[in-house]
């Protein structure tokens, strides 16, 4: 089957979009946060999501229930190939 060039484009277009978005690691940002406030808000988070503080402090924690903590908090969790200097790592 033969497609039209702008329909190979488009269709070169979408996969390559496709892929980008799917670059990159998660990061969390607040407006006027710092990483020891961040560090903080992780570990409290972690913390009331998690069944001991043993697996808290290994990351082990309810995911949705670690993301909700931290947007309650201000929070904004976005993907970026190369982050800004004001986004921290969580647990993902």
């Amino acid at each position: 089957m033969h497609l039209p060039k702008p329909v190979r484009i488009g269709l070169l277009l979408a996969l390559v979009s496709a892929a980008l978005l799917g670059c990159g690691k998660f990061y969390w940002s607040k407006p006027g946060s710092t990483v020891e406030r961040f560090e903080q808000d992780s570990a409290e988070c972690a913390r009331q999501t998690s069944a001991n503080p043993t697996d808290a402090a290994l990351g082990v924690v309810d995911m949705p229930g670690y993301r909700a903590c931290l947007t309650a908090r201000g929070y904004i969790r976005q993907q970026y190939p190369t982050p800004p200097p004001d986004a921290y790592r969580g647990f993902e």
